[in-house]
């Protein structure tokens, strides 16, 4: 089984944010020009509704930290905000080998993630089928 996380940025700008927040344990690949997750039917959310989940976030107080705190870390989620595509929404996607998907995922939200407990009990079913 093999992992890869799939951003929307160039790589200058995930081999800054792998840099700042990892090391992580799978591939990150890039798609600066979104092919991959506009050709997975990825939504991308209007301004005003990413903007006033965010306001609302911090109201509830469900958003703690906007930003966070490490100094690198702050600076890549800032460029980001201010040159990227944010308003495309992500996802959870797991394909065989045969390129069959086994489980799919698309945030309609970005509160709206697939969790590790969905993620991994899938993996473990696809697993025991063999």
């Amino acid at each position: 089984m093999r992992i890869v996380g799939i951003f929307p940025s160039p790589p200058l700008l995930v081999s800054e944010f792998e840099e700042a927040f990892g090391p992580f344990p799978f591939t990150l690949a890039c798609d600066p020009k979104r092919h991959t997750f506009r050709a997975l039917g990825h939504p991308t959310l209007k301004k005003r509704t990413m903007l006033a989940k965010a306001a609302v976030g911090i109201l509830t107080r469900k958003v703690k930290q906007f930003l966070p705190k490490d100094p690198a870390q702050r600076k890549v989620a800032t460029t980001s905000m201010k040159t990227q595509d944010v308003y495309i929404q992500g996802g959870t996607w797991l394909v065989d080998e045969q390129g069959n998907v086994r489980f799919k995922h698309i945030d309609d939200s970005p509160e709206n993630h697939a969790s590790i407990e969905q993620i991994t009990d899938h993996i473990d079913q696809w697993q025991k089928q063999g």
